[in-house]
């Protein structure tokens, strides 16, 4: 049984400024379609926000709020290109965060896709990249880079 809820962080929440300067990838070594699944399922979870980017580098952000039974909150951020899920820093993680983390972890990996399509550039090669998800089958591509010229 889960300790913790997962929720968007509020707009006050947001406002406070939650510190979250550490971050940990999901996968070691992901291929496009784990890149494309985990952000389905984010979205599922979570919803679309305004900090979709059609930076491959910067594709999402999702600050999220962990909240145990007795009210104690814990914050995360969720972002991609390659999935990662950062938290507030200060040495080791704390065991809350540990556990909050794999709670997270668990939750979003059980998820069920959204259904999107998601198209942008990978500046730093440069390579444009396609995601698509539909009916929970994946559809990922790549080609040589249109986007070159905006990356200087």
């Amino acid at each position: 049984m889960s300790k913790y809820t997962f929720r968007n962080a509020t707009d006050e929440e947001r406002k406070n400024g939650i510190p979250t300067s550490y971050g940990d990838w999901i996968y070691d070594n992901p291929s496009n379609e784990q890149f494309a699944l985990f952000f389905g399922k984010v979205r599922t979870l979570f919803g679309v926000n305004d900090s979709i980017s059609d930076d491959w580098e910067n594709m999402y952000h999702y600050l999220i709020t962990a909240e145990d039974e007795n009210g104690n909150k814990l914050y995360f951020l969720i972002y991609g290109g390659r999935p990662a899920i950062g938290v507030p820093y200060s040495g080791e993680l704390t065991p809350d965060y540990k556990q909050a983390k794999t709670e997270l972890l668990e939750l979003i990996e059980n998820t069920l896709p959204a259904d999107y399509v998601w198209e942008g550039c990978y500046y730093d090669i440069p390579v444009n990249v396609k995601y698509a998800i539909k009916n929970g089958v994946v559809y990922t591509s790549e080609s040589p880079a249109e986007c070159e010229e905006d990356y200087e």
